[in-house]
């Protein structure tokens, strides 16, 4: 039987830490699913387990003559490609599982990927009989193919196992985390208690100590000794860690006309490909979701639609005062070498204000913006949308790269969100959630 270990691992990248003390096993048909916040060391700990990272402290033991596949979150093949991302994405899978590897580290698999995509990496999943270790942030897919969890967790940067896939995890978390404040609670409130009664018998052995003998005096010594026993003996309970969570705020700055834009008889092209005609109109507060599959088009009418693609043919009409907000899938926007605080624009103080609630610091916005991390730069391009007050949101694929608690923060914006939405997305949980109003094909 064929199994990797990581025993007692501490990494750091430069003097921060990402994993301490963290241990692991990937036995032999495993599937697991790696989950936790941004920067908490997922990827690394697949670099780890694909023997392509080698940790500071601890021990990886790998059996003999083990083969083990890994998948980037982002490939450098795509550069030039006339594929799609999802097209990328599944080529890329595909050789990697006709490798017939005894291991699989897969990081993000589900980026880019249409519902065909995923269904059928679904069913590779299940098929293999290999390992497999999936680091995703789409929840219906680790509900579809990993029998146990493992959290890395912020606070402590240690792993944590969970049996089941996302929503037994989930809704085991919340039960573990409330039974923790109960606990501490409880704790804490014994705590006061017994300091309380310690400073009552603290006074009343001072009061006592003028008018009594010495002998009442050493009884009420005794029993602010006996109270401080007890204090001892009550359990330390830490307080659950409270992580950094993504506050997004999405306000419309002005309503705009009823009419936002309007494609007739449309038709763009890009390179080869050539969509159209198309007839569309968007109206304030349409929650517009298209679907298709990669290489289809939706990106591309997306662009028509912002009027970033010229028309081959026919005509598009924008709405007055229709601003328009884009979120494309290639997170372009920030792919600069200023740093990130000037490639942000407007007062560098209110820039740095606004990107730290999005969990961009001091550091991360003096940073060359093309260093930053997908996910970094997707938190980047919200922030940007934030402080824009757009009327008509533009979102492709919003969810990759992004974490699991910041999704979370995106659906609840959007759910508040009183303008225009246009979302492509493959996640079928905030597709759910989303409410489209109309649903177009392409």
């Amino acid at each position: 039987m064929h199994s990797i270990t990581l025993v007692d691992v501490t990494v750091s990248h430069g003097v921060t830490e990402v994993l301490s003390g963290a241990s692991v096993t990937v036995g032999a048909g495993s599937r697991i699913g790696v989950v936790g916040p941004n920067g908490a060391g997922k990827t690394t700990l697949l670099r780890l387990l694909a023997g392509l990272e080698q940790p500071e402290r601890g021990r990886v033991r790998q059996s003999p003559g083990l083969s083990v596949g890994y998948l980037p979150q982002e490939e450098d093949q795509k550069a030039g490609s006339t594929l799609s991302g999802g097209q990328a994405r599944r080529a890329a899978l595909a050789a990697l599982f006709r490798a017939d590897h005894d291991v699989y580290c897969l990081d993000e698999p589900t980026n880019d990927l249409d519902f065909e995509g995923l269904e059928w990496l679904e069913r590779l999943v299940q098929r293999t009989r290999g390992s497999v270790v999936i680091v995703s942030h789409d929840r219906a897919f680790l509900d579809r193919t990993v029998t146990k969890i493992v959290e890395l967790e912020e606070g402590t940067r240690r792993l944590r196992e969970w049996p089941g896939g996302w929503s037994e995890f989930e809704a085991a978390r919340e039960r573990a985390r409330a039974a923790q404040y109960r606990r501490f609670e409880e704790a804490d409130e014994r705590r006061r208690e017994v300091e309380s009664l310690i400073r009552e018998r603290q006074g009343q052995a001072r009061a006592h100590g003028r008018w009594a003998g010495r002998r009442a005096t050493h009884a009420q010594s005794t029993k602010v000794r006996q109270a401080r026993r007890a204090l001892e003996r009550i359990d330390r309970v830490e307080k659950p860690f409270e992580p950094w969570e993504l506050r997004l705020a999405l306000e419309p700055v002005s309503r705009g006309g009823d009419l936002v834009v309007r494609l007739e008889g449309a038709v763009v092209e890009r390179g080869g490909f050539r969509l159209g005609p198309i007839d569309l109109e968007l109206r304030r507060g349409d929650r517009l979701a298209i679907s298709g599959r990669n290489g289809s088009g939706k990106t591309t009418l997306l662009d028509a639609l912002v009027g970033e693609l010229p028309l081959t043919a026919g005509r598009r009409e924008l709405g007055p005062g229709a601003v328009f907000g884009e979120l494309e899938q290639a997170r372009a926007r920030f792919a600069v070498d200023e740093p990130l605080v000037d490639a942000f624009g407007g007062p560098p103080e209110a820039a740095r204000t606004l990107l730290a609630k999005f969990g961009l610091g001091a550091d991360d916005v003096l940073r060359p913006a093309r260093t930053l991390s997908p996910g970094e730069r997707t938190r980047a391009q919200l922030a940007l949308l934030a402080a824009q007050g757009v009327n008509c949101l533009v979102l492709d694929e919003p969810t990759n790269h992004l974490d699991l608690p910041a999704i979370e923060q995106l659906e609840a914006a959007l759910d508040g969100y009183a303008g225009t939405i246009v979302l492509v997305t493959h996640d079928r949980r905030l597709l759910e959630r989303f409410g489209a109003t109309r649903t177009i094909g392409v």
